[in-house]
């Protein structure tokens, strides 16, 4: 006999990077039921998402965030979602403007702008490593680092240019970064200002925003190039600021929710 589970959720956006988004305070959904999540982040025969957002109850915290990417593997963070889970918290806890939850990979802070965006402190920065990867793509070195998930950043002189696909595959897979890695193209504009196209692990294509590979570029670019207080990252699916404040660094963007609905899906 076949099962339906009946799932409803909320259909949120941030900068591109879509999700579907689940109020699991009552345990209703198991973030460990792969197939099933899959299904939902389907294109073709689910909902159609980059991931999977878990809204759960926190006993210290506002919230607890679990996170899956479109694959069903459940990941450490995801710097979109976690903005896109915050204007999720604020129509639940309506009276809050500043957020603290929790992670797999940490406990974040977060606030919701009067512009309309979010801000979201980052943590977990690493030192960056330099990676000789000549082999995999045009005679360049990658700069590696963890912003929550690992990143591994290509400077280009055309963000365009690169078979994002084949290239980003490459990278991702390569057994020197051990579990796999998001591949991040960077183009430089100008003083402060980046384009980046991200082939993301999960996913394993490209999506139109990456905020935690947004971040890794940014980083890199103030190691390598100039150390500015505020990155302008221009990424497929609109805008994101990376703002560096004293010792602390912050992802803000645009989030909103699309659309809510009730899916079956058959098990």
């Amino acid at each position: 006999m076949t099962m339906s589970a009946k799932i409803s959720f909320d259909k949120y956006c941030a900068t591109g990077n879509d999700f579907v988004v689940l109020d699991n305070r009552t345990n209703s959904f198991d973030p460990s039921d792969t197939k099933l999540w899959q299904k939902v982040c389907d294109r073709r025969f689910g909902i159609g998402a980059d991931g999977v957002l878990f809204f759960n109850n926190s006993n210290k915290f506002d919230f607890e965030m679990v996170y899956l990417n479109a694959d069903g593997g459940e990941v450490g963070m995801c710097g979109n979602g976690a903005r896109a889970l915050t204007t999720f918290a604020q129509k639940i806890q309506f009276d809050k403007v500043n957020f603290t939850f929790k992670t797999r990979d940490g406990v974040y802070t977060s606030s919701l702008l009067k512009n309309g965006e979010v801000k979201l402190e980052m943590v977990q920065l690493f030192d960056i490593e330099k990676v000789d990867v000549s082999d995999l793509y045009e005679n360049k070195h990658s700069y590696f680092m963890n912003t929550g998930v690992p990143h591994s950043v290509f400077f280009v002189e055309s963000a365009e240019a690169v078979n994002i696909k084949e290239a980003g595959a490459k990278v991702r897979y390569d057994e020197r970064f051990e579990g796999g890695c998001n591949a991040n193209f960077v183009e430089v504009l100008g003083e402060g200002s980046l384009k980046v196209r991200t082939y993301e692990r999960g996913v394993e294509d490209e999506t139109l925003a990456c905020g935690t590979g947004a971040v890794a570029c940014a980083f890199a670019y103030r190691k390598f190039y100039k150390e500015v207080s505020k990155v302008s990252v221009e990424v497929p699916g609109g805008l994101l600021n990376i703002l560096f404040e004293d010792d602390k660094v912050y992802l803000c963007g645009k989030a909103a929710k699309i659309f809510s609905g009730v899916i079956s899906i058959e098990e």
